[in-house]
């Protein structure tokens, strides 16, 4: 006998940041549980119906293809196993659009379901103007930071799911509930669910911008980069702070050069409760040299962001919580290093050059055992099943001030897996994603993400933020790759920025150099950039994993 009070129908997503979606609208009698299965021509996929008490529910359907017609069936039954009548419908979703600066044009160079880990790559694709983030005009400025997307693929590398969204996005994070955390370069922080509704959101009470209505507030002044959840429920957060700071330097290149009085950001790690209460925070003022500098600590990051005049002395770009010890993992770009502390705050233990490093650091530095090439520069470290590190080594520069860097055509990105042995204080190097033909290496000067898949061991790579792969002018422009330089302030010589950027996703087999997928992501006019922060792998869709 049925159930239903009316019969299901299917509707649109009445959210327009989620067009490639529906939602079934089921008036029911009793708590029911069961699954959505989605499918086409090409492939299908099913979405569990948790159990709920919920009498009057809008069921989310999402993993379609644009433009393509698909057959949905619900499948339900009552929360004592008596199966309910199977309801069946079509829904074909709109076309992305055709304007070339709205959908991303990934282009799918290898896909190979069969090896590749099950599910879903959602991706946090952001795009920009080609000129330095210094000399955006208003509208340039509008137009890079003004818009962002989330995107997923299905294993034929085709998109599935969109999220449209009106300011740029940095990290994404997949909770157990099946919805995604991610933060916005202005501070603010979302929980959404996959039809694009705000479930909640948190925001920098003390941020240059100011509060955001209906956003929980967390006492810091900014949230940024990579989001990660705790097994708690908690979330820790990067939280970078400004002080002013004297005799600071004004030059990266010359140390005789005068000294200045200058506002600097630094990061401060938190831990934060849902409800916005801070219960634990490690700041980098309190347990480094504030005058142990890196290269771009003067670039104009945070000008951008609410703060300027200020050096960026550590840019945080990543956070990670280690189950086994409750320990906590940062990395500092701008210090060419992960940190490992604990909970009292003290320093576990340093990866990355040794150089420039004060007596009191020395016995937390990680030796290098074998061939092991350090990070510079890098992003996003993560703890994998196997205890080992897998990050993004952009490595550029490849120097301290005031050595000379390398310049950008000698510099070629990867990612890379570290195993440290915390007993013995040494570090090797097992895996990077950089093969033997130069032909195949990138330069991604920001951003980038790495993983460690769960199910097949695979390595998902992300090369975010691409130089030409080409000279980037003709002959007749004089421009190479060994023309350019990573000086964003002079305006007389050339910078990556200068050029359009293009992204690179791959997963590799196992623990070797076999592309099992690889999509790319890049203007083929060249007058504008696309970028790729991040992503993450989803087994499913569904509202719970």
């Amino acid at each position: 006998m049925s159930k239903f009070r009316s019969a299901p129908v299917i509707l649109p997503n009445p959210n327009h940041k989620v067009p490639l979606a529906a939602v079934l609208r089921v008036e029911i009698a009793e708590p029911v549980r069961g699954e959505i299965v989605i499918g086409n021509e090409a492939r299908s996929h099913a979405m569990s119906v948790p159990l709920t008490g919920e009498l009057e529910r809008d069921l989310p359907v999402v993993g379609m293809r644009p433009g393509v017609k698909h057959r949905v069936r619900l499948c339900l039954e009552t929360a004592t196993g008596e199966a309910l009548p199977v309801y069946e419908f079509s829904f074909t979703p709109p076309e992305l659009s055709q304007d070339l600066a709205e959908t991303p044009p990934f282009e799918i160079v290898a896909s190979d379901p069969e090896a590749m880990e099950p599910g879903f790559l959602i991706l946090s694709v952001r795009r920009r103007t080609v000129t330095r983030a210094g000399w955006w005009t208003p509208r340039q400025k509008k137009f890079s930071q003004r818009w962002s997307m989330l995107v997923a693929l299905d294993p034929d590398g085709e998109i599935v799911w969109t999220f449209h969204h009106d300011f740029r996005i940095a990290g994404i994070a997949r909770l157990p509930n099946g919805n995604l955390f991610f933060h916005q370069v202005n501070h603010h922080s979302f929980e959404i669910d996959m039809l694009g509704n705000t479930v909640r959101s948190w925001v920098a009470a003390r941020r240059p911008a100011g509060p955001a209505p209906g956003a929980i507030p967390i006492d810091v002044q900014s949230l940024h980069h990579q989001p990660h959840r705790l097994s708690n429920g908690n979330f820790l957060a990067m939280a970078a702070n400004a002080r002013e700071v004297e005799g600071y330097v004004s030059s990266e290149t010359n140390a005789d050069a005068p000294r200045q009085n200058i506002g600097v950001v630094g990061d401060r790690i938190i831990e934060f409760t849902p409800e916005g209460k801070v219960i634990w925070s490690w700041d980098s003022f309190d347990h480094l040299d504030v005058h142990r500098i890196g290269y771009h600590v003067l670039e104009p990051y945070w000008d951008t962001r609410g703060f300027p005049g200020h050096a960026d002395w550590t840019h945080g770009n990543g956070v990670w919580h280690d189950d086994r010890d409750d320990t906590i993992l940062m990395s500092l770009r701008h210090q060419d290093a992960v940190l490992k502390v604990g909970r009292d705050g003290e320093i576990c233990w340093i990866l990355g050059t040794h150089d420039g490093w004060g007596v009191a650091f020395r016995d937390k530095l990680l030796t290098p055992i074998g061939d092991v090439t350090w990070h510079w520069h890098g992003h996003n470290p993560r703890v994998t099943d196997a205890g080992t590190i897998i990050m993004y080594d952009n490595a550029i520069l490849q120097a301290r001030p005031f050595n000379a860097p390398k310049p950008p055509a000698e510099c070629f990105s990867r990612a890379v897996e570290y195993e440290v042995d915390e007993a013995a204080m040494t570090v090797r190097e097992v895996w990077s994603s950089r093969g033997d033909d130069p032909a195949d290496w990138v330069t991604s000067w920001a951003m980038g993400d790495a993983h460690r898949l769960p199910q097949t061991d695979n390595r998902l790579v992300i090369d975010s933020f691409c130089l030409p792969e080409d000279d980037p002018l003709d002959a007749a422009g004089q421009v190479r790759k060994a023309d350019l330089t990573w000086n964003e302030k002079v305006r007389e010589t050339w910078h990556p920025s200068d050029f359009s950027y293009w992204a690179r996703i791959r997963e590799y087999a196992g623990d070797g150099h076999e592309i099992v997928f690889e999509a790319r992501l890049q203007d083929e006019r060249g007058i504008m950039g696309w970028e790729v922060f991040g992503g993450t792998k989803a087994a499913t869709l569904s509202p719970e994993n």
